[in-house]
C-alpha cells in the first residue's frame, strides 16, 4: 500500500524556521549530520549545530551533561524554534533527569527523532509538549526526495505557519484499518499517541517517564530484537495493564528481528495474540520505524 500524505499549503512557500541540531545520544559522524541539515537549509530553515552534537564519547555524543546541556541551551534560547536530533543509538535514558520538565514545559518547543528518542518523547509528554517522531540525519541526507522525506517536509512547514501539527497527520496510519472495520474506525485526530521504539518503552516503565496509556493509542516499533524479547516485552505490557487502558495498537516496522523458528507462533501473530482478549483494534505493518518508510507521528 502507498502512504501519501496532503496537508493544507503554507500561507507562503516554505520559509526560514530556526532549528538546533543536538545529539542526545550516540555519536555521528560529521559527514551524515552536514548532508542531513544541508537537506533542512534547502527547505529554507535556518539550521544551527549544538556545540557537542559531534563529540565522541565513547560510543556516545558526548558526555551525559554535555547532551543535556545542549538541550536545555536550545530550550532556553529564543532564537531556536525547533530541536531536531541526529540521530538515535542508547544515551537518552542517561540524561531524563538532567533536564527539568519545566523548561520542556515553558519552552514549548517540539523536539523530532526516533528509535532511543523515544525516551525524550517521553519527557516531552510529561511536560504537555506535543513532539515528532520522525526521520533524523541520515534520512534526511540519503533520501531528500522520498515521499516519506516529502512528507516531513510538508508537516514541518504546517507546524511553521500554524504552530501546531497537522490535526489528521496520524490518519495515515490507520486508513488500512479503518478501510476494512468501517464500524470500528480509529478516531486517530481526536486521540493521543503515545510510544515509539518498544526496547526504550520497556526501559522506561516503573520511573517517572513512563506514558499514562490511558485512553491513548500505543505506537511500537524496533529493531534487532529476537521474537522472544518482543513477547517479553508485550507481556510486561500484558501485565502492567496497559493492552486495557489503550483504545489501540498500531505496530509498526520490526526491522532486523528475525523469526524464530523455536517460537511456537510467528512474531506479529503472537502480538496479536497477546492482545486479542482484550478486543481493541490492532493495525500491523504501519510505516514507522528503522526502514525508509518511517512517516512522522504527532506523539502526546
Amino acid at each position: 500500500m502507498t502512504y501519501v500524505c496532503r496537508h493544507e499549503p503554507a500561507r507562503r512557500p516554505y520559509y526560514a524556521m530556526k532549528i538546533r541540531v543536538v545529539s542526545p545520544a550516540g555519536s555521528i559522524r560529521q559527514r551524515v549530520v552536514e548532508e542531513g541539515v544541508k537537506t533542512l537549509r534547502e527547505w529554507g530553515h535556518d539550521v544551527s549545530i549544538a556545540p557537542h552534537a559531534l563529540d565522541t564519547y565513547g560510543r556516545y555524543a558526548g558526555t551525559p551533561q554535555d547532551r543535556a546541556q545542549d538541550i536545555m541551551d536550545a530550550l532556553r534560547d529564543p532564537e531556536v524554534d525547533l530541536i531536531w536530533a541526529t540521530r538515535g543509538g542508547y544515551g537518552c535514558m542517561q540524561i531524563l533527569d538532567n533536564i527539568p520538565v519545566e523548561l520542556v514545559r515553558e519552552a514549548g518547543k517540539p523536539i523530532v527523532g526516533y528509535s532511543d528518542i523515544t525516551a525524550l518523547h517521553a519527557l516531552w509528554f510529561k511536560a504537555g509538549v506535543q513532539s515528532l517522531h520522525a526521520p533524523m540525519m541520515k534520512h534526511l541526507g540519503d533520501d531528500p526526495t522520498h515521499r516519506t522525506t516529502r512528507t516531513l517536509r510538508e508537516v514541518i512547514a504546517y507546524y511553521e505557519t500554524h504552530h501546531a501539527w497537522p490535526p489528521k497527520q496520524n490518519n495515515l496510519f490507520v486508513r488500512e484499518w479503518n478501510a476494512e472495520h468501517p464500524d470500528r474506525t480509529i478516531e486517530a485526530d481526536q486521540l493521543t499517541w503515545v510510544g515509539g521504539n518498544l526496547s526504550v518503552l520497556s526501559g522506561l516503565h516503573g520511573t517517572p517517564y513512563d506514558y499514562d496509556y490511558r485512553d491513548k493509542v500505543l505506537f511500537i516499533e524496533d529493531i534487532s530484537e529476537s521474537p522472544y524479547k518482543i513477547d517479553r516485552m508485550m507481556q510486561q505490557l500484558r501485565l502492567m495493564g496497559v493492552f486495557g487502558q489503550i483504545r489501540a495498537l498500531v505496530c509498526g516496522h520490526f526491522t532486523g528481528c528475525d523469526e524464530d523458528p523455536l517460537m511456537p507462533v510467528r512474531l506479529w501473530d503472537n502480538i496479536r495474540w497477546i492482545v486479542s482478549p482484550y478486543d481493541i483494534p490492532v493495525q500491523m505493518g504501519a510505516p514507522i520505524g528503522h526502514e525508509t518508510e518511517n512517516y512522522p507521528v504527532v506523539t502526546g
